[in-house]
């Protein structure tokens, strides 16, 4: 073992060895202290998962009695939540474009506008809505035409239109 020399300015090696101590005992709780709070907010987690998983259930179970299926308030409510995740990954992205240098910016700007900034009119996201708007409301099933009223329901007419659908549609 290397001899550590003692200079005016240097601690020596059993000062040096309580830093070390010292700093791993702090290090030693902090991983104690983290483990503790990650279970707790387990547990709260669960309980609140229980409780609204309860709630819900009994909406489901009134819904059922007033002949709501089920399945049509999931699908709307799925819709809804996957219409608010997309909401928050544009407004994210549209972020980033802001962030972008002024040339960077506009060039990007211009880019979304020849692409149409809703994903409906694109090819594939206009041939969804017309498959749907070109079937009957009664040959659909109820899942199928929850969610698409749902859409419906979210949009203007004039956005709906240029999506493909019908202007009446509302």
């Amino acid at each position: 073992m290397t001899k550590v020399h003692e200079r005016p300015n240097r601690a020596s090696p059993s000062e040096a060895g309580s830093f070390v101590e010292e700093f791993d005992r702090l290090e030693q709780d902090r991983e104690e202290k983290i483990r503790a709070l990650d279970a707790e907010f387990k547990v709260k987690k669960r309980a609140i998962q229980k409780a609204i998983n309860d709630d819900q259930k009994e909406i489901l179970e009134d819904a059922k009695k007033h002949g709501v299926n089920k399945g049509v308030i999931r699908a709307i409510v799925d819709a809804q939540k996957l219409k608010r995740k997309a909401e928050a990954m544009i407004e994210r992205a549209d972020g980033k474009v802001d962030g972008l240098e002024d040339d960077d910016r506009e060039f990007a700007v211009d880019i979304r506008q020849a692409l149409g900034d809703n994903f409906a009119s694109f090819g594939l996201g206009a041939a969804a809505v017309q498959r749907e708007e070109g079937h009957d409301d009664d040959k659909q099933d109820e899942t199928t035409a929850a969610v698409v009223a749902a859409v419906k329901g979210s949009m203007t007419d004039e956005e709906w239109k240029a999506a493909g659908g019908s202007a009446a549609a509302h």
